[in-house]
């Protein structure tokens, strides 16, 4: 029965998934103001009239596991933002604490550059690797920021506690620090070390609000309507038990 339950609920979300993708425009969707992605977009216009670097970091997280969840959500605006700033005097630069992170990030940085036709102006060294563990990858952070002239400073990844020595870092260098991760301990040092945190599913909801895709905004919508077909059946089972029709 359980089971029975999940596929359906499944069946539910991929099908809204789909129906909102290629007929959403019919039905206008309004989400909830979040200040951090609001501000991220008048930062992104300043670095970049200024010439002014920004930052990208995935975390020091694997990508495997429950901890890629937030690599690929970084990904995901990394595409986003590399094509709106390549052509800044100092495009965007990518940081990781893994191996495998970095190639796909330097591959996502690549096809931003090629689907806009400016190849030449790509340098693998735009996505880079400071450290293969957590403080050794953070300890990379200050001089990053100081050599590289960091205005923006986002964090979207995986991090643990470490995380929040790489957003104090950069508010010590007085940048606009935007962070999120999945780790609930690291969630809350950051909401005191960030200007803008992102607490809950808010890291995963970027790609959405930065306008990365239909399917982004499609997978927002396709929640909703599953949480509510889950508190229907809820309430629908205590009906039927408080009526004494189910034991």
């Amino acid at each position: 029965m359980i089971d029975s339950l999940g596929f359906l609920i499944l069946l539910i979300f991929l099908g809204s998934l789909v129906g909102f993708a290629f007929f959403g425009d019919r039905w206008p969707v309004f989400f909830r103001p979040l200040p951090g992605y609001e501000e991220l977009g008048n930062e992104l216009e300043r670095a970049v009239e200024s010439g002014d670097r920004i930052h990208l970091s995935l975390g020091t997280g694997p990508l495997s596991g429950f901890e890629s969840a937030p690599t690929f959500a970084g990904l995901a605006i990394l595409a986003k933002i590399a094509s709106s700033t390549m052509m800044s005097d100092k495009p965007l630069i990518v940081s990781t604490g893994d191996g495998a992170t970095t190639t796909l990030a330097q591959d996502t940085l690549y096809s931003a550059y090629r689907n806009a036709g400016a190849e030449s102006r790509y340098t693998s060294t735009y996505a880079r690797m400071l450290g293969p563990t957590p403080f050794s990858y953070v300890a990379g952070i200050p001089a990053l920021l100081s050599q590289e002239e960091v205005a923006v400073h986002i964090l979207t990844g995986s991090f643990g506690i470490e995380g929040a020595l790489a957003a104090d870092f950069g508010r010590r260098e007085g940048v606009f620090v935007l962070a999120g991760t999945e780790d609930v301990q690291a969630q809350a040092l950051l909401y005191a070390t960030a200007d803008y945190p992102m607490i809950g599913e808010e890291i995963f909801a970027g790609g959405a609000y930065l306008d990365v895709g239909v399917f982004h905004k499609a997978s927002l919508r396709s929640q909703d309507v599953v949480r509510l077909v889950i508190v229907a059946i809820i309430l629908f089972g205590v009906l039927l038990r408080t009526a004494g029709i189910v034991p």
